[in-house]
């Protein structure tokens, strides 16, 4: 029986990966619905999948979960035969529901399928959808007939009741009597259907209602297949029990956060005048009409056949072959032997190798490819709730949702933009009272959109709200300790002064809020793109708006980089990472108490760090190379200085030598404990390995080692 327990887990865990993909169409038709042409078909396509995961829940023993998906399709197959009925207040009870599952469901696959009672949000689906339709919903009515059937099975008590003596006299007579002859009608059987009938039926309805019944014909026969095969297989499938009494029965938790909503309130299909409107303007390419012959015609049908799912280990490990593959390419296209000129034939094979050679890394590389699409629809949903939180009234526009990124990166990028879409919403954008004293439009205009540039890809983040305060944040970054000692505030550039905003602990907002307030949350949008090798920019304008530019790379598995030479040995400086380099001369070079060295750079004095011991240490750790032992005060006059940006502000280190650009596979170094400084190594095309410097770490850490030295 152990196998038979291994192949029903695993088909619940497949039912589980299926349904997460299917909520995700379920929330964007949530989002359509909100402004949608046809409510109609978005309500059809939210109702197939609360079907689908009652069905399917069902048939692999998840009881709760195909009770509580039937208590939401109860309502949507109202909605979807009078779509005039929804309103926002509906939208957002259905929202709810879909987090409900979704929560559930990643419980269920992280193996924590403990107690669940989502009693309450079940009252408040089934009190919606008895007030919108003015008569008992299916859970109601199942309740009740478990209560009856309850009570049917009770014991009976036995009651003695005195009769007369002539009582059986008259039955007597009774029965012998004379009656008329009955009539007796036969039972259909079960499986007796008319299909002349059922055909007339079919013909009579729409090419849309007849394709759904079509569909939802082989949805159940499908589900009935799947039941009769696990069957045969000898595994024991739960009966599903009248659930829907349990869960009426059930204590009422706390009320569920989020707006509510009564019978009474959602009887009229208009929303309340109240509430803040969120439109959505979602503008990506998608195939015109007249590609498929114009009019009505419809698409062809995707083949169900053309994907598949492949774990991304084995994807990870391609990947990582395909690698090691550039690794030998480069060392063979580098070799003097081949570059000698001597064997000119051997010379074209090699580019021609190049050539494909890095055409199937690209290939290889697009598998790890995701669409922006899903993030985008996660903007969506926190640009409604923070709307109607705040009562701040938004027209969203999203652009370039079919930009793609690796997987590694799209993971790492959903807390910056969450986080800095929420800070638009809260900080950026007005009240709609105060907008329209500053005559501009009560509802706001935030902009999300995405594009590819080269290697990279620019996400902007738009708001037409107030702008960032520079004297506020100045003020406070002063307060904080985060401006050097000895520089003017007022020499600051604006982007810079920005930039204190993603400083650990760094808020401006007067009062705590669930939304901000506490310090946090946008010094997680730096580190998460410091991980990525991304940038942040920001422009903004007072009285104007904010705009937050960030640039990634498509992928983190190769990167650019600059080459450069300390103490005899190479290293890699990540481009994102480099402000600019510069040469200066000894007379630029000044020692300010409490501060250190210092260089005068076009008049800004930055802090020049000696990181040559640190890197020496870590060089001969991990790579074997002898350290050189020099200083910045034995090496020549004239020295260049890499200026890079960080999270504490500009700063900068000398190297010896500018050595050139080169784009590399990054390899991860596995030591068994943590070296923030080194992002990974590369293999050059000489076949020596080479640190990938994470300038920004490195700084830092060389700063506390001084700071602690000089303690």
């Amino acid at each position: 029986m152990s196998d038979d327990n291994a192949f029903f887990e695993e088909l619940q865990m497949d039912f589980l990966n299926e349904s997460l993909f299917m909520f995700e169409q379920y929330e964007e038709s949530m989002m359509k619905l909100e402004n949608s042409d046809d409510p109609a078909k978005d309500l059809t396509d939210i109702f197939r999948v609360a079907h689908s995961v009652k069905g399917g829940a069902a048939a692999v023993g998840l009881t709760d979960l195909s009770k509580f998906a039937h208590v939401a399709e109860d309502l949507l197959d109202l909605l979807r035969s009078k779509p005039e009925l929804v309103n926002s207040n509906v939208i957002s009870l259905l929202l709810q529901a879909g987090d409900e599952l979704k929560n559930r469901i990643a419980s269920l696959q992280q193996g924590q399928g403990g107690p669940w009672d989502p009693a309450a949000l079940v009252k408040q689906l089934v009190e919606v959808t008895e007030g919108l339709s003015g008569k008992k919903s299916s859970h109601t009515k199942a309740a009740e007939a478990a209560a009856k059937t309850a009570a049917a099975a009770a014991p009976v008590e036995e009651v003695k009741v005195a009769v007369p003596d002539d009582f059986f006299e008259h039955v007597d007579a009774a029965a012998a009597a004379p009656r008329e002859p009955e009539m007796v009608i036969p039972e259909p059987a079960d499986d007796v259907v008319n299909h002349d009938l059922l055909a007339e039926l079919l013909s009579q309805l729409s090419p849309e209602d007849r394709a759904e019944f079509e569909a939802k014909e082989a949805a159940e026969k499908a589900e009935q297949e799947l039941i009769r095969e696990l069957e045969q297989a000898s595994i024991e499938i739960p009966q599903e029990e009248v659930a829907p009494a349990v869960v009426a029965e059930a204590p009422m938790a706390a009320p569920v956060a989020g707006p509510t909503v009564s019978p009474a309130a959602t009887a009229s299909p208009e929303p309340v005048a109240e509430e803040p409107k969120l439109k959505v303007v979602a503008q990506a390419k998608t195939p015109s009409s007249s590609d498929n012959g114009g009019g009505s015609a419809k698409a062809p049908a995707k083949n169900q056949n053309s994907t598949i799912k492949v774990d991304t280990g084995r994807v990870d490990s391609v990947l990582d072959a395909v690698g090691e593959l550039v690794v030998l390419k480069n060392q063979l296209v580098h070799d003097e032997t081949v570059r000698s000129g001597e064997n000119l034939r051997l010379e074209a094979i090699v580019d021609q190798l190049d050539k494909a050679v890095r055409e199937l890394y690209e290939k290889t590389l697009s598998i790890r490819m995701t669409p922006l699409k899903s993030m985008f629809i996660k903007i969506q949903r926190i640009v409604r709730d923070v709307s109607l939180t705040l009562d701040k009234p938004v027209d969203l526009q999203l652009i370039g949702e079919e930009t793609e990124v690796e997987r590694t990166v799209f993971e790492l990028l959903g807390d910056p933009l969450v986080h800095l879409v929420r800070n638009s919403m809260d900080h950026g954008v007005e009240k709609k009272e105060v907008r329209q004293e500053r005559g501009k439009p009560a509802v706001a205009k935030v902009t999300v959109s995405a594009k590819q540039n080269g290697g990279n890809v620019i996400i902007e983040i738009i708001d037409d709200g107030g702008g960032i305060n520079r004297e506020k944040v100045l003020s406070k970054a002063i307060e904080k300790g985060f401006v050097p000692k000895g520089v003017d505030p007022s020499t600051i550039p604006d982007e810079s002064v920005f930039q204190y905003i993603f400083y650990p602990g760094f808020s401006t907002a007067d009062k705590i809020s669930d939304l901000s307030g506490r310090g946090v949350g946008l010094d997680v949008v730096k580190s998460n793109l410091d991980k990525i090798n991304g940038k942040i920019n920001i422009m903004s304008k007072a009285g104007q708006g904010t705009t937050f530019r960030l640039t990634i790379p498509l992928s983190t598995a190769i990167t650019d980089g600059i080459i450069v030479s300390l103490d005899g040995s190479r290293y890699i400086l990540p481009i994102h990472s480099i402000r600019e380099i510069v040469r200066v001369l000894p007379k630029d070079y000044t020692n300010i108490s409490n501060a250190g060295k210092v260089a005068n750079i076009r008049g800004l004095l930055l802090p020049v760090i000696d990181v040559s011991r640190t890197l020496g240490t870590l060089n001969q750790t991990l790579t074997g190379d002898v350290v050189k032992k020099d200083t910045l005060s034995s090496r020549r006059e004239e020295t260049m200085l890499v200026v890079i940006e960080s999270v504490t502000g500009q700063m900068a280190f000398p190297v010896d030598d500018v050595l050139g650009q080169a784009q590399v596979v990054v390899k991860p170094i596995v030591t068994g404990f943590d070296i923030p400084e080194i992002a990974g190594a590369a293999i050059l095309g000489d076949g020596r390995t080479v640190l990938i410097l994470e300038p920004g770490a490195l700084l830092q850490s060389v700063s506390k080692s001084s700071e602690m030295a000089a303690a």
